[in-house]
């Protein structure tokens, strides 16, 4: 609603309208409301506009791998592995190779797969033999325990451990050991009968086991994948 104006008549010698308010206020007024205006439009232009409320910015939480000073780490295994026969192209393709601490785990494995295969130890055999050998020890145990036989293999002495042969093939390192041992082996029935035949009793054996390592992976053991005897060597 518009101010109302009103009349004097004592003050002045003719009617005189009065407005209610003073224009230069109402000036004033408008011009600071410009003014305002424009140094919102000016801040606007210099901060940028956030709308709503103040976002917290998302965090990168993946690594910046091309701007850090990256340190390789030397694992022993190479990229391109190249196929090869003998020691030397195993230690190529595998460089933390060594002939002394194979052979020693070699000879601590082949006394624990003999344990283990004479206790039915499958959990145990699992963690040292291929998936191939590891079906075949299995079959031979579960046939033992059908028919109500237990075995016996006690490792009197090992006396030699020899590596014979070594390849490296499709990225996977084999190496062919001939172990040279002494064992007592006792098969007993289910009425606790010893069974007595060629595989009994105190003997020299030699057997040539094969183990495999895939190259690929970061596990360093290896694992028995094959294994003979020099009789099947012989009639091959």
């Amino acid at each position: 609603m518009y101010p109302v104006a009103t009349h004097c008549k004592s003050l002045c010698e003719q009617d005189q309208t009065i407005p209610s308010g003073d224009p230069v206020q109402f000036i004033d007024i408008i011009i600071f409301a410009v003014i305002a205006v424009l140094l919102v439009l000016r801040l606007r232009s210099v901060l940028g506009q956030r709308p709503g409320y103040d976002e917290q910015p998302q965090r990168d939480t993946s690594f910046d791998r091309n701007g850090a000073d990256v340190i390789p780490i030397d694992t022993g295994r190479r990229s391109g592995i190249d196929d090869g026969h003998g020691i030397a192209a195993l230690r190529k393709a595998d460089r933390s190779f060594s002939e002394k601490e194979f052979l020693g785990g070699a000879a601590a494995a082949f006394e624990m797969i003999l344990t283990s295969y004479a206790d039915g130890d499958v959990a145990k055999l699992k963690r040292l033999l291929s998936y191939d050998m590891l079906q075949s020890f299995t079959q031979s145990i579960q046939q033992r325990q059908q028919d109500g036989e237990r075995l016996a293999i006690t490792l009197e002495t090992l006396s030699e451990a020899e590596i014979v042969d070594a390849r490296v093939f499709d990225n996977v390192a084999a190496v062919t050991v001939k172990f040279t041992s002494t064992q007592t082996r006792i098969l007993t029935d289910e009425d606790g009968v010893t069974i007595e035949d060629e595989d009994t009793g105190t003997r020299e054996l030699v057997d040539i086991w094969t183990f495999e390592r895939d190259l690929t992976l970061d596990d360093p053991n290896w694992k028995l994948a094959e294994t003979e005897s020099p009789d099947d060597e012989d009639d091959a």
